[in-house]
């Protein structure tokens, strides 16, 4: 499938409110202006749409590129010879995507809403990293990052009931929403599904039964409120039962 994407300079006054901040937020609320890192991010960003489905990059394209979410969200997948599809990860704004350790991209990238990402040339980041340690210390910690995600991914997908799994999604996505309970799921149960190893109908039914405990809330087709955490983290560990 071709991308339909649009370029703009990387400071474009285009951009919504939301996407208009494609580099973090130094604690405490000082302007980054002043933090070296994200001069060099800003220096060599662009700033890319995608409409939903279309490709960010192809598993086997040369990994050329690091990208950071900044609206919208993309998922990483590769499509089986029967057809089977395996997502790897999901990844929503504020998160940074492509950083592959070998020169080729393991996975295809893939806008799951329309998204808007930066794109940050590798050999740039590469070349300025060997000068700005604070920047070499970033693209070690994305790699160390992405590492413990796919072990964690591998343990859950072949030790985890469908129960257990299901939790487990759940609480990581509250984790990477600053623990806010009140969740904005942008993928479809269909792509919840292929990243848990399951089929649809098994993630809706797990869905129900957990609001029939009164596990989770569901407020329209995105929208899941965790009710009872602590329970669902007795079941992501193991220790629980419905």
């Amino acid at each position: 499938m071709t991308a339909m994407l649009q370029i703009v300079p990387v400071a474009a006054e285009t951009l919504s409110t939301r996407a208009r901040a494609p580099w973090p937020v130094l604690e405490g609320g000082r302007s980054e202006a002043a933090d070296p890192i994200a001069a060099v991010l800003q220096g060599i960003g662009k700033v890319v749409k995608f409409n939903r489905n279309a490709q960010v990059f192809n598993e086997g394209d040369p990994a050329r590129h690091v990208y950071k979410v900044i609206s919208g969200a993309v998922r990483t997948c590769r499509v089986l010879m029967d057809g089977r599809r395996q997502i790897a990860d999901f990844y929503l704004p504020g998160d940074f995507f492509g950083l592959d350790w070998q020169s080729e991209h393991g996975f295809t990238a893939e806008a799951i809403a329309d998204a808007v990402v930066v794109s940050y040339p590798r050999a740039q980041l590469e070349a300025a990293a060997e000068s700005e340690p604070a920047l070499q210390k970033l693209l070690m910690n994305l790699l160390a990052k992405g590492l413990s995600a796919t072990q964690n991914h591998v343990v859950m997908l072949g030790r985890q009931t469908a129960q257990e799994r299901l939790a487990w999604f759940l609480l990581r996505i509250m984790q990477r929403s600053d623990d806010n309970p009140n969740l904005d799921l942008p993928m479809s149960r269909l792509d919840i599904a292929d990243y848990l190893g399951l089929t649809i109908e098994t993630v809706s039914r797990g869905i129900s039964q957990f609001k029939r405990n009164q596990l989770i809330a569901v407020s329209g087709a995105h929208q899941v409120v965790l009710k009872d955490v602590e329970a669902l983290e007795s079941l992501a560990s193991g220790e629980g039962e419905l």
